[in-house]
């Protein structure tokens, strides 16, 4: 999701040829890797921006190219819940719909060891967030559900899970959304990456439906939804921070909103009230780094 790609091409160019250190998680190499399937091509996410054993010199470097300046990187790591996030958003057509890619950065002040990935989505079960009139609803799958699904229950090395994601939006369209989700973790970083999975039917299918004025939805339509992936990395240039970055695509088919920029005109709405939000919670939980 860049609008312009040199920065971080540039920045690219001094990654590791690969993240070894979160070489179980698999959805994640795939996404770095040979990227997101989308049948008639594969859309390969960007690398992080923050590796393991990075100096805090190198750090720095990377988040005023970022950032456009030494300076907006230092209110990028501001400590603070009002502090800025930098969201680069573009599009890339293919036949029937349209692909929403976006790249996001934030930091928070949080001690890595205290934050658990798949405790955090288990607690979001049958929960909903609603933000810029949208609504998703997330349940978690039970054991007999994937076994039926033929899913693998089970990765070496990494934590392993499934959601159903219900979404509402703008009063105009029902999502329904199976995703996969691997994290991993090293003793800098967290990994979290997702991507719809394949094989579940019925109650747990994806798909997409039409609503219509009566408030009233169509049959269920088949949909590739999306992919993405986390990196939350402590930060050697400021010690109890860490950086948050996301990399995510989905399709809009062009049945949605007839290819009009209205869902990508929401993101940067959404990823402030997410980011804030996180934040206050962090510093209810005790979370946060000392």
């Amino acid at each position: 999701m860049i609008t312009h790609l040199a920065v971080l091409a540039s920045l690219a160019c001094t990654q590791p040829a690969a993240h070894t250190e979160h070489a179980p998680n698999s959805i994640f190499q795939e996404l770095i890797g040979k990227g997101w399937n989308l049948g008639e091509r594969r859309l390969v996410l960007p690398r992080p921006l923050a590796s393991d054993g990075q100096t805090a010199d190198a750090e720095r470097e990377r988040l005023a190219a970022l950032a456009g300046s030494a300076r907006a990187a230092q209110e990028l790591v501001r400590d603070s819940v009002t502090a800025p996030f930098i969201i680069k958003v573009h599009d890339e057509k293919i036949a029937g719909a349209t692909v929403r890619i976006a790249d996001l950065w934030f930091t928070v002040r949080a001690d890595l060891a205290a934050l658990d990935p798949e405790k955090q989505a288990r607690a979001a079960d049958q929960k909903r967030v609603e933000a810029a009139n949208m609504l998703f609803e997330t349940r978690m799958l039970k054991d007999d559900e994937i076994k039926a699904a033929a899913a693998p229950t089970h990765l070496e090395g990494a934590s392993l899970w499934y959601a159903h994601v219900h979404g509402r939006l703008l009063d105009r369209i029902e999502v329904e959304a199976t995703n996969e989700a691997v994290a991993t973790r090293s003793g800098a970083s967290i990994v979290v990456a997702s991507r719809v999975a394949d094989g579940f039917q019925g109650a747990n299918a994806t798909g997409w439906k039409a609503i219509d004025q009566a408030g009233a939805s169509g049959p269920l339509k088949p949909y590739r939804g999306g992919a993405s992936y986390t990196r939350i990395s402590k930060m050697a240039s400021q010690p109890g921070m860490l950086l948050v970055e996301s990399h995510l695509a989905f399709l809009e088919p062009d049945a949605w909103f007839q290819a009009a920029p209205i869902l990508r005109s929401k993101l940067s709405i959404i990823a402030q009230d997410q980011i804030r939000r996180l934040r206050r919670e962090l510093a209810k939980s005790g979370s946060r780094s000392r």
